[in-house]
């Protein structure tokens, strides 16, 4: 128990000791940063402080970590440093665009697998990357196909079920010079994956395990950072309903991984591993260029109503959030005065400063009542974010 307990301790090292964790953390600082900068642009308020957008990502990342390490675990899956390094720079180079909708392990991972089966019988000066090179050479490819399954199946299902929290409002310039609305679904997580790689270290085969073949009998513990992003500027429709045709799409992703490297072990014919990587990393770029796509030529989704004024966000534990209004959704009277802008809103409300009275008309077109207490002070915080251009807004005039 003590050797366990050793290599575990030695993964965890080999975690903190890797800067790809690093430049993850600081990407998560700068794109929060960032959204925060555009929220307080468009509406001169942001609807979430940055260190909220930091650490809601936390848990999510760790447990996706967590059951995507004892599926590695117990599938045995074995894997060499020198391997790891190519992932790395995969990663690095899937970073140089600087926008989190490729940061992807279908991206890095796919890229790893095809480089990997070409990669020559290179000699350099230096030991240590002689020693990583024999190592990319000489990968297990269904050991390689299963952590890249397995961290490809983690991203479609973190975006599933975490990618439409939270997503950010903003306001931007339609094709035709108008003000139209947009939400940004904007995430980025940090899984630690564990997986075994062959040394002379304190875990040893037990019977039947580990259960893939060829991956030795002798094993140390790996720490790896997967860094998993979702960056999509939805015009066309609500956050969730984006979000979720995205997350359909990697789960397909993860789907085609998942043949190949069954197949790739059940035919023996290693080249098909790399083969599913090549198709991953080109479905993943498709999903990026069919959101660009949707954004530029679909009609938008937030526009200005004939009547009253659209909700495009709410601030969380705000007096509007608790009446339960909905992004997307028309008001047309407050307290029983219709209203045709903010400013009359805000005028209808301070009428009855202690009670609010909302006439909303959901996305289906109907309506219903809203109501609720305001207190004292609450006035422009009551939490809504108009589709509504001021003097205090800044419009984005080049993201649509």
């Amino acid at each position: 128990m003590a050797d366990i307990l050793k290599a575990l301790l030695q993964g965890i090292v080999s975690f903190f000791i890797n800067p790809m964790l690093y430049l993850f953390l600081a990407g998560l600082f700068l794109f929060s940063a960032q959204r925060v900068k555009r929220e307080r642009r468009s509406f001169h308020v942001k609807a979430y402080g940055m260190f909220n957008t930091i650490f809601r990502s936390l848990a999510p990342s760790l447990l996706a970590g967590f059951f995507a390490s004892v599926v590695l675990v117990a599938l045995g899956v074995s894997l060499k440093p020198g391997v790891f390094v190519l992932l790395g720079l995969c990663y690095l180079v899937s970073m140089l665009p600087g926008q989190l909708r490729f940061l992807s392990p279908a991206i890095a991972g796919g890229l790893t697998a095809v480089l990997a089966f070409l990669c020559p019988p290179l000699s350099t000066p230096y030991p240590l990357i002689n020693q990583w090179i024999a190592q990319i050479r000489g990968v297990d490819f269904i050991s390689l196909g299963c952590f890249l399954s397995v961290a490809a199946l983690s991203e479609a299902l973190l975006v599933l079920w975490c990618g439409a929290r939270q997503t950010s409002p903003r306001l931007i310039n339609s094709r035709r010079g108008g003000i139209v609305g947009a939400h940004e679904a904007s995430q980025l997580w940090i899984a630690p994956m564990l997986v075994l790689y062959p040394s002379a270290g304190s875990i040893a085969a037990v019977g039947p395990w580990p259960f893939l073949p060829h991956v030795g009998s002798a094993f140390g513990f790996l720490i790896f950072p997967v860094g998993i992003g979702l960056a999509q500027l939805i015009t066309h429709t609500l956050p969730k309903r984006a979000v979720q045709t995205a997350a359909r799409w990697l789960v397909a992703i993860a789907g085609v991984l998942i043949v190949c490297t069954a197949l790739a072990l059940w035919l023996r014919l290693p080249f098909l591993v790399p083969f599913g990587g090549l198709l991953a990393f080109a479905a993943r770029l498709a999903l990026v260029y069919r959101a660009h796509h949707l954004r530029k030529t679909s009609p938008f989704y937030f526009t200005q109503p004939n009547q009253g004024v659209r909700i495009i966000g709410v601030i969380p534990h705000s007096p509007g959030e608790a009446m339960h209004i909905q992004p997307g959704e028309e008001i047309i009277s407050v307290n029983d005065q219709k209203i045709k802008n903010e400013y009359e809103f805000y005028e209808a409300l301070q009428k009855q400063p202690a009670y609010c009275k909302l006439m909303v008309v959901d996305r289906f077109g109907e309506p219903r009542i809203a109501k609720g207490p305001i207190h004292e002070g609450d006035g422009h915080r009551i939490g809504f974010l108009f589709l509504e251009s001021d003097k205090w807004n800044h419009v984005e005039s080049t993201k649509a």
